[in-house]
């Protein structure tokens, strides 16, 4: 597999707004001997993000090699409204105006081509409980990465297709254990990655 153009860059330093507490350093999120898994999913309630968000929320007690961060392309007001006080056990990054999805250049399909059978399935059990998708609206393609300290990219992946990203933490505690034990982390964990 190729690598993607991200891996081994540098994130520039960027503050972000969580539901409930806004103005928090990336780089304070980073700063932890395991690496940041870090999704770029649609709006808080598109269904994909809705499904992920629920996979990672039930299995999140698995990933001990990493940790998780997921971005969603929505106002951290109204998602502090919708989770009515209770908190993810996770962070979850909002970008609204979709500065970062353009900066790290998520891709976006309106290709029916771009939906697998998993997504499909997703869809059609919003569809039944009330999601109405725009006509022709372009779906974001998830964008996932594997951040350590300094906010340097250890790893990085555009999904080709709407579910193309780890289907719980279970999968991210696999990509991320195998990461530690590529680079060595497990013998120096206090050592900042070159």
């Amino acid at each position: 597999m190729r690598q993607d153009p991200l891996t081994g860059t540098v994130i520039p330093r960027f503050t972000y707004d969580a539901p409930g507490a806004p103005g928090n350093d990336f780089y304070a999120l980073c700063d932890h001997e395991l690496p940041l898994a870090l999704v770029f999913l649609p709006n808080f309630g598109h269904p994909i993000s809705r499904e992920y968000l629920s996979r990672y929320t039930e299995s999140i007690h698995v990933l001990q090699s990493g940790r998780l961060a997921c971005v969603v392309r929505s106002e951290p007001q109204r998602i502090a409204e919708l989770l009515g006080g209770a908190q993810l056990p996770f962070a979850l990054i909002c970008d609204a105006e979709g500065v970062l999805y353009e900066h790290f250049g998520v891709k976006t399909t309106t290709s029916a081509l771009q939906g697998t059978l998993q997504s499909r399935k997703i869809f059609r059990k919003a569809k039944a409980e009330g999601y109405r998708p725009a006509k022709g609206e372009a779906q974001l393609l998830p964008l996932t990465m594997l951040v350590g300290r300094n906010g340097q990219v250890l790893y990085a992946y555009h999904g080709k297709s709407l579910t193309d990203l780890p289907e719980d933490c279970a999968a991210w505690e696999t990509v991320c254990s195998h990461l530690r034990h590529r680079l060595g982390l497990d013998l120096q964990p206090d050592e900042e990655l070159a």
